[in-house]
């Protein structure tokens, strides 16, 4: 009867033999290859994630609604107020990325793009209209050990922070109360437009002024100065305060080892600064003032040779 080579007893013997060492080789030559910066990474998440934790919680506590039709990922963190500290008309798709904990690993990776190391000091401009992408930017800087000099806008575009009383601010404290980070920001402005919040329909005006700055008194944050009616004139003296408290901390700008930009205010990216900043993340002094863009701290950190890492454009990032 014919029997076929492959079935012979020894064939198969050292076909089994010789599997099980290719088996062998191939587990003892797994090589784990990790992207750079990833313990840091790993680390920002996880910071992240416990700051949602803490301010669901507090947002719970607050008895806050939480809109799960614009919300998936139940943070408590969007809201549907239109109320006057409301600023702008804002993308709901931003606000709902920047709230997820992996966020923090991708700023994490465009620090270490900027050359950040353990022990600087970065100059941070935040504003309510993220509070996703703020708690990304100090959860990175923890994570990596940096210090994180912050001055916020507290106005914010829709789906941000808009309840007046559960500004940033108030975010900020309860995070700082609860060991989440170790400080809060230094300085708050308005925001919006001018950032004095002048009137632009229902938005801004005298109410949300006051709401601004019931907010900064009960988080003990001092309020940069604003000026009224003239608008440019008032960004000026905002970017000149701003500029005075973040030297005053570090005796100059370029102590700093980069400023970091969070949304689109005025003061920090200039007047139409989100369409001459056209480019997210790490941004070189060179590109920055290639982009020209007008009076702004970003331009003045810039022209001192201070990196930029431009959290915005969030799509694209």
């Amino acid at each position: 009867m014919f029997r076929p080579q492959i079935q012979k007893t020894r064939v198969l013997v050292f076909m089994a033999f010789f599997s099980l060492m290719m088996v062998y080789i191939a587990s003892n030559s797994i090589v784990t290859h990790t992207s750079e910066g990833f313990e840091e990474k790993k680390l920002a998440s996880e910071i992240m994630e416990l700051g949602l934790k803490v301010l669901k919680k507090e947002v719970k506590a607050r008895d806050i609604t939480i809109f799960d039709d614009i919300d998936p990922n139940y943070t408590g963190l969007i809201f549907k107020d239109d109320t006057p500290i409301r600023t702008s008309p804002g993308d709901l798709e931003s606000k709902q990325t920047v709230l997820k904990p992996n966020f923090a690993a991708l700023v994490v990776g465009q620090f270490l793009d900027a050359g950040l190391v353990a022990g600087d000091t970065v100059a941070v401009g935040m504003t309510g209209s993220m509070p996703g992408a703020n708690i990304a930017v100090l959860s990175a800087c923890k994570a990596m050990d940096l210090y994180p000099v912050s001055i916020v806008s507290v106005g914010s575009s829709t789906w941000g922070a808009t309840d007046p009383n559960f500004t940033w601010l108030d975010m900020e404290t309860v995070l700082v109360k609860e060991g989440v980070f170790n400080q809060k920001s230094i300085a708050a402005s308005m925001g919006g437009k001018g950032d004095c919040l002048r009137r632009n329909g229902k938005r801004g005006g005298k109410e949300g002024r006051q709401l601004v700055k019931r907010a900064a008194n009960r988080n003990g944050i001092p309020i940069i100065d604003y000026v009224l009616p003239i608008e440019d004139k008032n960004v000026s003296k905002s970017i000149n305060h701003r500029i005075k408290i973040y030297t005053d901390e570090r005796n100059t700008l370029q102590n700093y080892s980069a400023f970091i930009n969070v949304g689109g205010g005025v003061t920090n990216i200039g007047v139409s600064g989100k369409k001459k900043i056209s480019k997210a993340g790490f941004l070189s002094p060179e590109m920055v003032l290639e982009m020209n863009p007008r009076n702004s701290i970003i331009r003045k950190f810039a022209k001192l040779g201070v990196p930029v890492v431009h959290i915005s454009h969030i799509p694209q990032l």
